[in-house]
């Protein structure tokens, strides 16, 4: 079994889904989708999928790309803003990250920007700061093209921050009356999430600009790009760490 989890990219349910990630717990893995990806069937990124065809329509559009799902969960981005409102969230950074960003969470980047900066060692967000980290795509330097991949690897340090500082997530779940979901099995999944989870992204993929100017980008396999085998002794290490992380409670 398992369960996409969508984030709109406004609020309300008949936007664009700006963040896919699909719950894996027989694999103990949450997945990303790049929400920039083509969906043959649907004519369009996999992004529209929801909008144009509800939860059915995003699994049928996942499954195209042979990433099964039997549930779903859609997200207004109002709920989620709400529930992270008073968190606080430390976050690891290992090099300086210089970003534009719209004026404000809402807007678009075309309407104004301002500066961004994240330092070294850690930085702790609150507020619009944690918009900032999920959300930048554009580096200060314009010969940085607007990435996906960057966006979702913070996202990633980020959810693992969450489950690690025990965040509460039922407040995110109570908001449930203001989302959808396609059963109510779908919270079953999310509840077994843990933070020692793998957390990975669709990474084999190509870009492509259609006829009409859009670039998209074309899934080659599901499944990220094999990592370089460890040798012996880290393993072990690694192992070791992943056995003492398994009592850590999540949502």
């Amino acid at each position: 079994m398992a369960t996409v989890v969508t984030v709109m990219d406004r609020d309300g349910l008949v936007h664009c889904t700006d963040n896919i990630v699909v719950v894996q717990p027989d694999r103990r893995r949450l997945l990303w989708v790049p929400r920039d990806v083509w969906c043959e069937p649907l004519g369009n990124r996999i992004n529209q999928a929801f909008r144009k065809g509800g939860h059915q329509g995003l699994l049928d559009g996942l499954a195209s790309l042979e990433i099964t799902a039997d549930h779903s969960i859609c997200l207004p981005r109002g709920v989620v803003a709400q529930a992270l409102e008073r968190a606080t969230v430390t976050v690891a950074v290992t090099t300086p990250l210089r970003f534009w960003y719209p004026l404000t969470p809402e807007a678009t980047i075309e309407e104004g920007r301002k500066p961004v900066d994240f330092e070294p060692p850690r930085e702790d967000l609150r507020g619009e700061r944690i918009h900032q980290w999920l959300g930048a795509r554009y580096g200060r330097d314009d010969e940085v093209p607007a990435s996906d991949f960057g966006r979702i690897e913070r996202q990633q340090v980020f959810v693992r921050a969450l489950l690690r500082q025990h965040f509460d997530f039922s407040v995110v779940l109570d908001g449930l009356a203001e989302s959808s979901f396609s059963s109510p099995a779908a919270l079953d999944d999310l509840r077994r999430v843990r933070s020692w989870w793998r957390m990975a992204y669709t990474d084999q993929v190509a870009d492509r600009t259609l006829d009409d100017g859009r670039q998209v980008l074309v899934l080659r396999s599901p499944e990220p790009k094999a990592k370089p085998k460890l040798p012996r002794w880290r393993r072990a290490v690694a192992r070791v760490g992943s056995v003492s992380r398994q009592g850590t409670r999540g949502p």
